[in-house]
């Protein structure tokens, strides 16, 4: 999530992209078979690197196999895949006085098609710059399946009720020529989305409305059964259980396999249970209590009328978790117990970090752990500087360690955590023990390092955009896997 400026005097924002200048990939292969700790306390940004592309990446256990700058542009934020390829968007930045800053409209500009299909030389192949693409940001998704292979981009709609609005365009793609995606449609969302994701089933849509100082928003959903004719069914509140229902600030959800449930971030909303409906004890007002690491939580919906097609559907809430993060919840099944990790995304020192959350009840969801690095720690926090102290630290300072998207190796049975924590890079945890996740590498390039993480489950390889730096291939090391216990993958032998 990012912020227009806000009349309240005080700026909103995030210096999270900040940060120029070509990395020197030759210096990336030469340093890829060798650990380059990072300096200082574990995710810790020196003060002279602090926005800065680093000439060699900090890594731990981990090689490099292969990267593109996408063009050498910047703005890297979301990333989504199908089949051998990778999706990156892009947009926007933000300036340093926490303004959200539109990039010029280039060759380069809109949704990078990477054909990955050769990992040690991933190309980028064309820029998707159709309505919803060109402006994408963080609003993306694809879905593969048996028979269907769907990408959609949608038009950051950044915060409704923040500032002026975009066009809510959203275009549609088939990928089933992942490197050749086809237009099927384009069509409008009556408000523009923060993010979007598409069902299981691929017959919809679900796209976020956010305003996290008011608690105002909920989920908007299209039906794309036909692809290229989609049809608004309606935006959504949350349902109690007594039939009342009530506006939420949602910021990206995830489906269960069936389609039954969804499990979404939330900051606040208009519900009266101070507690359990995450109402901030600032209504209307930009503060942490709204989106700080502490606010909203998890919201889980039964989400069966969409998913059986039954007429007058309801959003169904069946459980919360307060504190549980609310930017974005991944699945993950770890001993054969299902849990949702997810995180909140702002603030100066100590930022944000995932959460894991146990929903084997999830009328009675429970955190049951947590993963911060040292910097995610009050006591190792610099003392604030003056941007952190005229927003209440709802901004940070470039170089502040603070995750942004959630995502596992596998969400059926997870061993691993992969959580870009913006300028302190990729982290990937052991989450075998949920209680007491541990860090076993990482990947640090300088730049924030925001999108959606995609693990290949044949070779084990790892793919991840980075604001400046571009799109990047890894693998964890085989001496490391082997001391770790974690069998090789099956391309990998």
């Amino acid at each position: 999530m990012k912020f227009r400026a806000h009349t309240t005097g005080r700026a909103l924002g995030l210096l999270l992209l900040a940060g120029c200048g070509a990395v020197s990939w030759q210096a990336v292969e030469a340093a890829s078979t060798v650990d380059r700790p990072e300096p200082g306390k574990q995710g810790e940004t020196m003060e002279a690197e602090a926005g800065k592309v680093l000439a060699v990446p900090y890594s731990k256990g981990v090689d490099v196999v292969g990267h593109s700058d996408i063009g050498g542009r910047t703005g890297n934020l979301a990333m989504a895949w199908s089949g051998s390829c990778a999706y990156v968007a892009s947009g926007m930045t933000i300036k340093p006085d926490g303004q959200l800053l539109k990039l010029p409209v280039g060759a380069t500009s809109g949704v990078a098609v990477i054909d990955v299909s050769k990992p040690t030389a991933p190309k980028t192949v064309r820029y998707l710059q159709d309505k919803g693409a060109i402006y994408a940001t963080e609003t993306l998704n694809a879905l593969t399946t048996k028979d269907k292979a769907i990408l959609a981009a949608s038009t950051y709609g950044g915060v409704a009720g923040m500032g002026e609005q975009e066009e809510g365009w959203l275009s549609v793609y088939d990928v089933h020529a992942c490197a050749d995606p086809k237009l099927k449609s384009e069509v409008k969302w009556p408000e523009a989305v923060h993010t979007i994701t598409i069902s299981p089933d691929g017959r919809f849509i679900y796209g976020t409305v956010l305003n996290p100082f008011t608690g105002a928003g909920g989920i908007q959903i299209m039906d794309i059964s036909d692809l290229a004719r989609p049809r608004f069914v309606g935006k959504f509140e949350a349902t109690r259980p007594d039939g009342t229902s009530f506006q939420f600030a949602p910021h990206e959800l995830v489906f269960s396999p069936d389609g039954s449930r969804i499990y979404v971030g939330v900051t606040t909303s208009q519900g009266a249970d101070a507690e359990h409906e995450f109402r901030s004890s600032k209504p209307g007002l930009p503060s942490p209590a709204a989106v700080g690491q502490d606010a909203g939580g998890l919201f889980i919906f039964d989400n069966s009328d969409f998913a059986q097609g039954k007429p007058d559907p309801r959003l169904r809430l069946a459980g919360a978790a307060p504190h549980a993060g609310w930017h974005s919840p991944v699945r993950a099944r770890i001993a054969g117990v299902s849990y949702i990790v997810n995180a909140g995304e702002l603030g100066a020192c100590p930022g944000a970090w995932p959460r894991i959350t146990s929903i084997a009840d999830d009328r009675n969801p429970k955190i049951v752990g947590e993963f911060r690095l040292a910097m995610n720690r009050q006591e190792n926090c610099p003392s604030p500087n003056p941007i952190e102290k005229a927003t209440g630290g709802i901004v940070g300072r470039a170089g502040t360690a603070s995750t942004h998207f959630q995502d596992v190796d596998d969400a059926d049975n997870t061993t691993l955590g992969l959580f870009p924590f913006m300028y302190a890079g990729l982290r990937i945890a052991d989450l075998r023990n949920p209680a007491d996740p541990r860090e076993i590498a990482y990947f640090k390039p300088g730049d924030p390092c925001m999108s959606h993480v995609h693990y290949v489950k044949d070779s084990g390889q790892i793919w991840f955009a980075c604001n400046a730096s571009g799109f990047y291939v890894i693998a964890l090391r085989p001496e490391l896997r082997k001391s770790l216990g974690l069998s090789m993958p099956r391309r990998a032998r």
